[in-house]
């Protein structure tokens, strides 16, 4: 039996990689040293071939053995004929979070070392071992969070990299996950029949962590047919969920084109306020689309890997709605704004719509960028990236580098100048004449010439400061790493 499923998986996969247009691509396996993912690399080197395959375990560093598993699995993966590496996350470089977010914060370091190696090899696509369980798992805990249907639709097979910088095509990873039709029992049974060696982590039984605790949860539901728990429940109300997403976003891009503007330069979005003698906006004039469009905008303003609560959606419903109630009965709201799921919605002026940006970022939450070449790319903050470089047929010392800073660590540095280049944008209407909750969620770039020099104020408000090397010899963009399609897979 476990042969026939092995046969079966390798047919799958193969199927897979060819409908997603992958089977000319290098691909990057995901491998913890867990069942899942090292029945994956069987099955990956099976399906495409070992050389079409690169592998990385990333260790997490947070239990003695860690070290000693990642290096049984690079074992496995040379028996395989798959080039491996091992990235060990060091955490006296960085605040080590909570217990509360630990499982976060690693998630994002993870996913951002996987994006490296991508960025190293030019990889396009990373497969992960996640599976049936893994589904259930996915929407159960997105229905404690209350997710709406964005959410409860679930893992897709196809979605792009959280906090990647795109290859050099331009064009950001993605990850593939291959198994979501399979359940743990085959993965484990493929294993064993293959000889496969596995590694459980004692930390995925540490019910501090919410998703150990629902892993716990459908594990003991699953041997019940009755229990609403179970996984094969909770797959049913997902698809159901899918099938309601599918439907309403074939609508939604459209709507949004027609609707939404993208300033992907500033991370910001707009929606149109005007509602052409309706009572709300087109956008806004149904419940379930309204939701759905406010969702995809949050998502695409905060960059989180996971879609926004629907208690968080519904604090933006209530502000849009209650604004519109209120100008038809010529009253006024006390309420200017909402700020929750990492974005800040801003009513609308005679000179905008409604607008969200990233919401004001906490007291050293967003880290000084380390200095970076001439010609580097950076991802900063988890959603804007930005790259400084020399413009064309300008010469500049190859000791030329830059940082980023949010604003309230520039302000320590340039406070007057920074006022100062806002005077200057105001007056000639560039992006500074905007609202302050936009401007302070801006990237600060300074360049420093040498070594040993300080570092100048080069850019700040969406616009390169004047009179400076940057803006004689030097081009800066500033992007949104989610590009501007607002309808995406999660």
């Amino acid at each position: 039996m476990a042969a026939i499923a092995a046969s079966h998986a390798v047919s799958h996969v193969q199927n897979i990689i060819q409908r997603l247009q992958l089977g000319d691509k290098r691909l990057l396996l995901a491998v913890s040293g867990g069942a899942d993912s090292m029945a994956l690399a069987y099955i990956a080197s099976r399906a495409v071939g070992p050389r079409n395959c690169i592998a990385v375990t990333v260790d997490h560093g947070f239990r003695p053995e860690s070290a000693h598993e990642a290096a049984a699995v690079g074992r496995y993966m040379q028996k395989l004929g798959i080039q491996h590496e091992i990235r060990r996350l060091k955490w006296e470089e960085v605040q080590k979070p909570p217990v509360q977010r630990l499982e976060e914060v690693a998630r994002q370091r993870r996913y951002t070392e996987i994006g490296n190696v991508c960025q190293t090899y030019q990889v396009s696509a990373v497969l992960t071992g996640h599976h049936s369980g893994d589904q259930a798992e996915t929407f159960l805990f997105r229905f404690i969070r209350h997710s709406g249907i964005h959410g409860l639709s679930g893992m897709s097979l196809q979605t792009a990299l959280p906090f990647a910088l795109p290859a050099a095509d331009n064009k950001t990873p993605v990850i593939v996950r291959p198994l979501l039709d399979f359940d743990k029992r085959t993965l484990y049974s493929i294993c064993k029949a293959g000889g496969i060696e596995w590694f459980e982590d004692a930390s995925n039984s540490d019910t501090r962590f919410k998703r150990n605790m629902l892993r716990q949860i459908i594990r003991e539901a699953d041997d019940d047919d009755r229990s609403p728990f179970n996984v094969s429940s909770l797959l049913k109300v997902r698809k159901a969920m899918q099938g309601h997403r599918e439907v309403i976003d074939r609508g939604l891009a459209s709507l949004l084109d027609k609707h939404a503007t993208v300033r992907a330069d500033l991370g910001v979005v707009e929606l149109a306020a005007e509602t052409d003698g309706q009572q709300l906006p087109r956008w806004a004039s149904n419940p379930a689309v309204r939701e759905r469009a406010l969702a995809s905008v949050v998502g695409w303003v905060n960059c989180k890997d996971h879609p926004p609560e629907l208690a968080h959606l519904r604090q933006f419903e209530q502000l849009i709605v209650s604004f519109y109630k209120a100008r038809k009965a010529g009253a006024s709201i006390a309420q200017t704004s909402v700020s929750t799921a990492g974005v800040t919605m801003l009513p609308p002026t005679v000179r905008h719509g409604w607008l969200f940006c990233r919401q004001r970022p906490r007291a050293n939450e967003i880290q000084i960028t380390k200095d970076l070449a001439l010609g580097a790319t950076a991802l900063w903050d988890g959603r804007l990236l930005i790259c400084v470089q020399a413009k064309p047929g300008r010469s500049i010392p190859e000791a030329v580098t830059w940082r980023v800073y949010s604003q309230d660590a520039a302000m320590h540095k340039w406070a007057d100048q920074l006022l100062e280049h806002r005077r200057v944008c105001r007056k000639t209407h560039r992006p500074a004449d905007m609202h302050q909750a936009v401007l302070a969620v801006q990237p600060i770039i300074s360049v420093k010439p040498v070594p040993d020099a300080q570092p100048t104020l080069a850019f700040a408000f969406g616009s390169v400061c004047a009179e400076t090397l940057a803006a004689t010899d030097l081009d800066i963009s500033v992007r949104a790493v989610r590009g501007t399609d607002l309808v995406a897979r999660n």
